[in-house]
């Protein structure tokens, strides 16, 4: 059995060849580590997979070294508080073992109350010249003049994103889009779909 694994959310520099996983194993650890672990997110470099564990440890896992993976935990052997608490308030189990209710809801799957385009030149004019549609949102808002006498620019107002909001980067999410010829993509360069 697999797990859903959360988006590896990082402010860093990806290079283009890293996969994102989206499912990953229900306990791992490596052989020198005294307990098992739940994984949070995943990356894939090539033939190597790279997981960050609820409690914040880090567990590669390649074809030369791999990881010990489990879908049970043997008896006797000690699984980490830290990552069962926040994997089962995550929603990666389906119940608490012990029935109470848990939640954890991280903040980087949510998008974000102000649309990543507002206050910001990503937008395309619309006849008249007081109104632009963000490039990010699809919306259409007013377009001002900000920024002062010693950095003068024209920018589309701050608004909260629209239905047609671009889909997020699997690294970056919504912080860092930008357009190239009305296209928009991460600065990564990983391409940012609309819905």
């Amino acid at each position: 059995m697999t797990v859903p694994l959360l988006p590896p959310t990082t402010g860093s520099t990806v290079a283009l060849n890293v996969e994102a996983l989206t499912t990953g194993p229900r306990f791992l650890r490596t052989r020198s580590m005294s307990r098992w672990h739940r994984p949070r997110s995943g990356t894939r470099h090539g033939n190597r997979d790279c997981y960050s564990a609820w409690c914040g440890y880090g567990i590669g896992s390649s074809d030369r070294a791999p990881a010990l993976t489990a879908e049970e935990i043997p008896d006797g052997e000690l699984v980490c508080a830290t990552c069962e608490g926040r994997a089962i308030g995550a929603g990666q189990e389906q119940q608490n073992p012990d029935g109470r209710q848990l939640v954890f809801g991280p903040r980087e799957l949510q998008p974000p109350k102000t649309c990543p385009g507002s206050r910001r030149a990503l937008y395309a004019p619309l006849p008249g010249g007081t109104t632009a549609r963000c490039l990010i949102c699809s919306d259409i808002h007013p377009v001002r003049a900000m920024g002062g006498p010693y950095n003068p620019r024209t920018a589309i107002t701050q608004h909260p994103p629209g239905p047609g909001l671009v889909q997020p980067c699997p690294f970056h999410r919504w912080r860092q889009p930008t357009v190239t010829n009305n296209t928009v993509h991460c600065t990564c360069g990983r391409p940012m779909p609309t819905p």
